[in-house]
């Protein structure tokens, strides 16, 4: 029995194909979603279709492996079985001889929840089509904004995590602005759209070592990202409704952040946010695609 079919339980059924084994993979989506290009369909580069393949297609000439499209809930270890949910809500009872389990990782916010509501996560396709749906929105409504300040805030996206996520999605977010869209409005200037990318430590891509670190870094400035670092992400204080979803978010150096947030997260190893370790490290992904108001920023 193995339970999601992601990186890890893919590659698990594919390792025993030529065992003599009876394989059930279980998993609640059965695509396979390839998810580090996630922030190219947030980002309209990719379509959806193309980073997630149906596991029965990936699987087809594996005679000894079963696809299951459920929701594995509880696993009873003493009887030797999992109990998954149907789509229609129905339950289900699996027996197994072995189990492995790769369900991945959750959407983890540190201690801070509440920003679930105005920062949602990177993980699934969905997920990516609503970021790509409000970085999008943001050019619309900046064009019909009459207001040039209105207009300047929908055109500035804040992005809190220098890690492969953060770092990607910032980078997309400027070509897509100075690119894929420089041509295609009357009132608007794309290519002038800021792009923020904060974090808690002192360069980008810094688990990669200091040489990728610094062509990470020189490449972001090449595309106009601008880079702070040194800035956490404290808290978050929703603002007035007419704004639509906005968080406020203050950062430990000193600047303050306002926006409605779209969260791109990475795992929850990639980073913490402050208060919830010790270490009060920021690695959370997350892209401002909405009117965000950055004050006292250099």
């Amino acid at each position: 029995m193995i339970v999601g079919g992601g990186f890890g339980g893919l590659f698990a059924a594919r390792a025993l194909r030529h065992r003599d084994v009876a394989i059930t993979l279980v998993d609640r989506a059965q695509h396979h979603l390839f998810q580090p290009l996630l922030y190219q369909v947030a980002t309209g580069i990719l379509s959806e279709g193309q980073i997630a393949a149906p596991l029965r297609d990936v699987l087809k000439r594996h005679r000894n492996v079963e696809c299951v499209l459920a929701d594995v809930v509880d696993v009873d270890a003493a009887g030797r079985r999992v109990v998954a949910v149907r789509p229609g809500g129905d339950r289900m009872t699996l027996p197994y001889d072995d189990l492995v389990v790769a369900a991945g990782v959750r959407q983890s916010y540190y201690g801070h929840d509440e920003f679930a509501r105005w920062a949602p996560g990177m993980k699934t396709v969905a997920d990516a089509l609503a970021i790509r749906r409000r970085v999008f929105g943001a050019f619309e409504l900046a064009e019909t904004a009459t207001d040039p300040d209105e207009q300047r805030r929908w055109l500035t996206f804040a992005v809190v995590g220098a890690g492969p996520t953060g770092v990607e999605l910032a980078g997309q977010i400027r070509e897509v602005a100075t690119r894929t869209l420089r041509k295609e409005f009357r009132h608007i200037r794309p290519e002038d759209a800021r792009v923020l990318l904060f974090d808690g430590g002192s360069a980008p891509l810094a688990s990669f070592g200091t040489a990728l670190s610094a062509k990470a870094a020189a490449a972001l400035r090449d595309l106009g990202v601008e880079l702070h670092f040194g800035s956490i992400v404290t808290d978050g204080l929703p603002q007035p409704p007419r704004r639509g979803d906005h968080l406020g978010r203050r950062l430990h150096s000193g600047r303050t952040t306002r926006a409605r947030i779209h969260h791109a997260a990475d795992r929850a190893a990639a980073g913490r946010l402050r208060g919830a370790s010790p270490e009060g490290s920021a690695g959370r992904r997350a892209v401002t695609a909405a009117p965000p108001m950055i004050t006292r920023a250099p």
